[in-house]
């Protein structure tokens, strides 16, 4: 038997490759049951095998990034400085059509309040807005301080700590390093590459969910002791750490329309808006075999508008007509995951001519328009969809033809929010009869607890059915419980009474009445009470071994009732002696019925209790 089970367990391991770790314990397991065959005695290798089944019980399943190039993908986003602008945001990346649209923000070292962010990525959720989370350390003056490793756990601990909106959690480690105002005024491209590496390995050990993406590098940069030149910056990145073009799951480029942000969208090469291919060429020719999507997380012209007129650039109109070029030509780039323009709303020098917004009014620029009016695509993202039920839904055994209300509290444990006007449906997988109505699925925000309510209807013919209750939204399931139901055949109530003093209790309309707490389950009209005893046909729409109350209601007597577990075959309901004493026969002894008595010849009230 351990052997068996053990095989069935390395059996269903194995059909998920994709976690490593599992697929290990599977191999172990394949070895144990090899030895347990080959001794005699395999007291060591039950314990072993016991240890085992204990770590993967307990073990949280690993998980793993996917190619967004592999599902419907908006690739239009914006680039933003002040996390309010968040809910602004919605309308212009997410226009003609598009949906999940992407967002670049920063997250200082200096601000990782996790319930300020928590509430950040929620309202994003909603929004339907995915970031693309750029980390960034403090300012020293006029530069950004050099992050250390001994950073590494707050920002794990900080980053995991949050219910990000899809599967991906986008992570952008640092910016410009070629520049040494961004990395402690030293240029460094060694220390950057260690920091990568050490970053990427710490979050992906937290979580697999991590999509790791390098900090784009300024292609325009010179080598003048203030920057790096960028192909000179890569190549020392990647001879000191060779693994991290390995570690890096996409690639950051900040494709630039240079000279001075204000090239034309047709140039080639770089410093243009096709500077990522430079680079990735570039990359391929240090060693990258993979394929990595890109993440354009800075692009865009400077406008004429901002604090003090800029005669030399564009005029916002001309600006908008550009990123229309773009997205019709070098933005269709099957390689380009994301494109973040550069800045969504900056109200002051040095970036007030990159911004969307105007200064000071709330009003948007010509090209904000002409970058709303871009067609777009509806994403779909993945998200990790799971839900926690308060107790059990489905009994062991249920009976067939049967109907019955379940209920319990659900609460959302996943990235998405159910919603059953967004495609969130409750569904019986591989039922073979069985089938849900009434289905109340409640609107759930992660880790919202709400009630579900629905009807389950069960097959007529007897029998054990495999039943999977789950939860479905696209290509996504969550399973709410799974389980083998047995069916019976619909059992039968033997209820016995006397009527009065009778000698003989019998009664040709009896009625029995099943109650589930308040609510009636069945009424079984016309039955005969013979010998005081009557027997119910086929009772369905109930759970076998749960207690229902029994109520016998028979003309002029008063109504007697008890409570019982109902079994599977036959069910012995013994009520108390019924009197006859509802001599109006509304079912309620009253002051009626004494009306009605002194009404009532002598002989006949006699008969009522002592009579045939």
């Amino acid at each position: 038997t351990l052997v068996t089970s053990l095989e069935n367990w390395r059996s269903t391991i194995e059909l998920h490759p994709r976690y490593p770790v599992l697929y290990r314990i599977g191999y172990t397991m394949h070895h144990m049951t090899t030895k347990a065959r080959q001794r005699q005695s395999f007291t060591k290798t039950v314990f072993q095998a016991i240890i085992v089944i204990l770590f993967l019980s307990l073990a949280p399943p690993i998980l793993a990034i996917y190619d967004p190039l592999s599902v419907p993908n908006n690739r239009f986003g914006m680039h933003i400085a002040d996390l309010n602008d968040v809910p602004d945001v919605a309308p212009l990346v997410n226009s003609t059509g598009g949906d999940w649209g992407y967002v670049t923000l920063v997250a200082p070292q200096t601000d990782h309040n996790t319930s300020a962010w928590q509430k950040l990525f929620d309202d994003m959720r909603r929004l339907h807005l995915i970031p693309i989370v750029r980390l960034a350390t403090k300012p020293e003056g006029a530069s950004w301080k050099k992050p250390s490793k001994g950073d590494i756990r707050d920002w794990v601990s900080f980053l995991t700590s949050l219910n990000w909106p899809t599967e991906n959690r986008y992570v952008v480690v640092f910016n410009e390093p070629n520049h040494a105002k961004e990395w402690g005024n030293t240029i460094d491209p060694e220390g950057y590459a260690d920091i990568l590496v050490t970053f990427a390995k710490a979050l992906k050990e937290a979580n697999e969910d991590f999509f790791i993406l390098p900090a784009g590098l300024d292609a325009s940069a010179a080598s003048n002791g203030d920057s790096l030149d960028a192909a000179e910056y890569l190549k020392r990145m990647v001879s000191a750490k060779p693994e991290l073009l390995d570690l890096i799951d996409g690639w950051t480029s900040h494709s630039y329309p240079n000279p001075g942000f204000s090239g034309s969208p047709y140039a080639w090469g770089r410093g243009t808006l096709w500077t990522f291919s430079w680079e990735l060429e570039l990359l391929r020719s240090l060693g990258l075999k993979k394929s990595l999507p890109v993440f354009i997380t800075e692009t865009g012209w400077t406008h004429s508008e901002g604090k003090f007129w800029q005669p030399r650039s564009l005029r916002p109109e001309g600006v908008g007509a550009n990123l229309a070029i773009a997205a019709g030509s070098v933005w269709q780039d099957a390689r380009i995951a994301a494109i973040t323009p550069f800045v969504f709303n900056y109200q002051d020098y040095p970036f007030d001519h990159f911004s969307f917004k105007q200064l000071g009014n709330g009003e948007y620029y010509a090209h904000y328009a002409s970058y709303q009016a871009i067609t777009k695509q509806q994403s779909k993202p993945r998200q990790r969809e799971s839900y926690e039920i308060d107790h059990p839904l489905l009994p062991e055994k249920l009976v067939a033809g049967s109907t019955y209300a379940l209920q319990t509290k659900i609460k959302n444990t996943g990235q998405g929010i159910a919603d059953a006007s967004q495609g969130y449906e409750l569904v019986i997988e591989d039922s073979k009869g069985f089938a849900i109505s009434d289905v109340s699925l409640p609107r759930l925000e992660p880790g919202q607890r709400e009630t579900l309510t629905f009807s389950l209807t069960t097959p007529n013919t007897p029998g054990v059915y495999p039943v999977k209750l789950i939860i479905r939204h696209n290509d996504n399931i969550a399973i709410l419980e799974a389980r083998e139901i047995t069916l019976i055949p619909p059992p039968t109530l033997v209820v016995q009474t006397h009527l009065g003093w009778k000698r003989t209790s019998n009664a040709k309309n009896a009625k029995v009445l099943v109650y589930d707490g308040h609510e009636l389950t069945h009424e079984f009209p016309d039955l005969a009470l013979i010998d005081g005893t009557a027997v119910t046909p086929g009772l369905t729409n109930i759970t076998p071994g749960k207690r229902y109350r029994i109520v016998l209601v028979i003309p002029s007597f008063l109504p007697a009732q008890t409570s019982v577990a109902v079994k599977e075959t036959e069910t012995l309901v013994r009520l108390p002696r019924l009197l006859p004493l509802d001599f109006d026969e509304d079912g309620a002894l009253t002051l009626s019925d004494v009306t009605t008595l002194l009404k009532l010849q002598p002989h006949a009230v006699l008969n009522r209790f002592f009579g045939k």
